[in-house]
């Protein structure tokens, strides 16, 4: 990948803060154009030896050149930092935190397609009151199926960042792990439509966010220095 990427990436973000119209861009109160420091090489191989894995190339090269965290599509992104647990990606500086997610979790595998499956198949089979002859069998039933359900709904998440909070319980997901490695995913459960792809790797979806939006505030990117 190109070092050229992310060249003037900081630069061209940090400038959306002082636009008079800058707070109507959607998630902007969120993240307020800001962005948090780049992040070294030792930082970044310490929270690589917790992941278990090498970061995405294009996640790695952002943070090493255009911030940790912060400003960011929907209402920014999260931050690794590190904690007396290990590693963790947390809302640092945003106005609504969203879920953290450790290094651990995040370095198992990425297998929400398959858990989908099961789920659904689950679904389908949720106690019926109606088929128990009483309460209590009922309700013993109907915990061991929920607390099923909720295992493999949240193993859903293993092998991917919770990377930025949309709003309505919707999130951005970066994997980290397997095939789809370093591409965005949404999480639309909420909706009942599941974790699905977006199409996009990293660099195309966080350039997509800063080019929508320096045409919304009638920005002309400047060319990056050489």
């Amino acid at each position: 990948m190109s070092e050229d990427t992310w060249a003037g990436v900081r630069e061209r973000v940090l400038r959306l803060a002082g636009h008079p119209q800058a707070d109507k861009v959607f998630g902007a109160r969120g993240h307020g154009f800001r962005l948090g420091p780049v992040m070294d090489e030792e930082r970044l191989r310490s929270l690589e030896a917790d992941l278990g894995v090498g970061l995405p190339a294009q996640y790695r090269g952002f943070l090493l050149r255009v911030g940790a965290g912060g400003a960011g599509p929907h209402y920014g992104l999260m931050t690794p930092v590190p904690s007396d647990d290990g590693w963790q990606w947390r809302g640092v500086g945003l106005a609504y935190r969203g879920q953290p997610t450790t290094a651990g979790f995040a370095g198992r595998p990425f297998v929400a397609e398959a858990l989908q499956g099961e789920l659904d198949a689950l679904d389908a089979q949720e106690p019926e009151r109606d088929a128990f002859t009483d309460d209590d069998a009922f309700r013993s039933a109907h915990a061991a199926w929920d607390a099923r359900y909720e295992e493999l709904y949240d193993a859903q998440e293993a092998g991917a960042v919770f990377l930025a909070e949309q709003g309505c319980g919707y999130t951005s997901l970066l994997v980290m792990t397997g095939p789809h490695r370093g591409t965005v995913w949404e999480d639309l459960r909420p909706a009942d439509r599941g974790i699905e792809p977006t199409g996009h790797d990293f660099t195309r979806w966080y350039r997509r966010w800063l080019e929508r939006t320096e045409r919304q505030l009638g920005i002309t990117p400047a060319a990056p220095a050489r």
